[in-house]
């Protein structure tokens, strides 16, 4: 039986957080999927912890040596049995609704090859005191709703933790994960679907929470994610005939960067 949704989860060193992120998964109010994990060779215990759950809905493979997040994925995505793909990190947490409002959104938008959503950002460490303040307020990240490649000269316009695509397209446009723009792979493979003619959308709920936790990939490899990302930015500006020109990331803060409190109110009233 094949299930509608395949949820993929690498995995690497990811044990203090994994409990929750499974849990957050196996809770989903839609419960046609099949949720995949691949561990990169992890040195702590996460695959204790992944062993600590029995659920049929559970399939766990083993990396026989560390692929790195590039590779991992398109593993996952070779494993995957179902139509739509959920991507989900190993730190983060899906809301309940999540799936269920995700697949409703792809089943009425044939178009559509992926969706992302709102996140919101918490800290599970909460050992800076800095960022324990700043996330108190509730910090939400916003996504276009409809995302052109002018969008994505600015940076990404869907949150890879976030995203559910449609497989067969993907397949078909041959897009993968490149390892050498890794720890920014998710932004390239965006500008490869973009450019190939897919469309892209984001709900405007929170469906998502980011864990900032201070040890996440983006900070830790902060100067190769910046490198990458600005080669990925040096070919969508080729693509479009113009001249590079770095955006300014405060810019994009300010653009996509909400207290809970206004999305809330906004969704309400819209």
């Amino acid at each position: 039986m094949k299930p509608k949704v395949s949820v993929l989860i690498p995995v690497y060193n990811a044990a203090p957080f994994l409990r929750g992120t499974i849990a957050s998964v196996l809770n989903q109010t839609f419960s046609d999927f099949e949720l995949i994990l691949l561990n990169d060779c992890s040195t702590d215990e996460s695959e204790q912890v992944i062993l600590e759950f029995h659920d049929k809905r559970i399939r766990y493979y083993k990396n026989e040596h560390n692929l790195g997040i590039a590779l991992s994925r398109n593993k996952l995505i070779e494993f995957s049995k179902g139509e739509y793909l959920a991507f989900c990190d190993a730190d983060d947490l899906m809301k309940p609704q999540r799936l269920e409002k995700q697949v409703a959104y792809m089943d009425c938008h044939k178009d559509i090859s992926g969706v992302g959503s709102y996140f919101e950002l918490f800290d599970s460490k909460k050992e800076n005191l800095f960022r324990r303040i700043i996330l108190f307020f509730g910090i939400i990240w916003c996504q276009p709703l409809h995302p052109t490649i002018e969008d994505l000269l600015k940076g990404v316009v869907v949150a890879q933790p976030t995203e559910m695509i449609r497989k067969k397209d993907f397949i078909r446009h041959h897009i993968s994960y490149k390892e050498t723009y890794a720890p920014a792979e998710d932004y390239e493979a965006l500008k490869e679907a973009m450019f190939k003619g897919l469309k892209f959308a984001n709900i405007p709920e929170i469906l998502m929470l980011y864990n900032l936790h201070g040890h996440n990939s983006s900070i830790q490899r902060k100067k190769k994610v910046i490198a990458a990302t600005e080669e990925v930015q040096k070919e969508i500006s080729s693509f479009l005939g113009r001249p590079y020109k770095k955006y300014p990331r405060w810019k994009v803060i300010l653009e996509k960067m909400r207290l809970r409190f206004f999305v809330l109110r906004m969704s309400h009233v819209s």
